[in-house]
């Protein structure tokens, strides 16, 4: 099963980058910035798809791109986070069980845990918008093209202006889908920007789950 992954970038005041491509352990990786120069040393292809747009817009543009490519599975991620050992064979696996999964996601924020903190490995997500959230989603690459081609995601991509919330908006379209969503126990992610490059403060139940 490959995996393509597109790394999002855009300066921070303190850059995370170097810390995080350095715990990736993966090759099929390719940098995206968002209508800036990319200034980092790298044997990651970098692509730029066009000006600046902004989180989500870049969010939506780096994912139709990556469903151009041959991969079975696509991901977005960004530039401030760790990634645990072995986070692919964890997804791998957990893709090979089950066709009806929209999205596994590799960041698990403590603030979703509920019920199952103390319950390790792939654990199933319920709801949309504000219900269920996190990152570092992980798509078959046939739904992430009707992720992309989904009424709420357009609707969002040309409406929703402020703070446009990539880990609302993704569950919110599986939700609606009918998709199963996955988060892991303990997070295959940890961020380590104190805050995104659009403002949000990381709260403390949006912490990795486990680290």
């Amino acid at each position: 099963m490959k995996i393509e992954i597109g790394i999002t970038w855009f300066p921070r005041k303190v850059e995370t980058f170097h810390q995080s491509q350095a715990t990736i352990n993966h090759d099929n990786v390719t940098i995206y910035p968002d209508g800036v120069e990319f200034p980092h040393r790298t044997d990651f292809t970098v692509k730029t798809l066009g000006d600046h747009r902004g989180c989500f817009k870049h969010y939506y543009r780096t994912l139709e791109d990556l469903c151009k490519t041959d991969a079975d599975v696509v991901g977005v991620f960004s530039d401030d986070v760790l990634y645990r050992n072995g986070w692919q064979q964890e997804a791998i696996r957990m893709f090979g069980k089950n066709p009806y999964i929209g999205y596994l996601a590799c960041y698990t924020p403590k603030g979703i845990a509920g019920k199952w903190q103390n319950r390790k490995g792939w654990n199933e997500l319920n709801g949309g918008w504000a219900t269920s959230w996190g990152g570092g989603y992980l798509m078959r690459r046939d739904v992430a093209l009707k992720v992309l081609k989904h009424p709420f995601i357009l609707n969002h991509l040309e409406n929703y202006e402020k703070n446009q919330q990539i880990d609302h908006a993704i569950p919110e379209a599986m939700h609606q889908m009918g998709y199963l969503q996955f988060a892991h126990n303990p997070s295959l992610m940890k961020h380590i920007g104190k805050f995104s490059t659009i403002g949000h403060t990381h709260r403390k139940i949006d912490e990795a789950l486990g680290w």
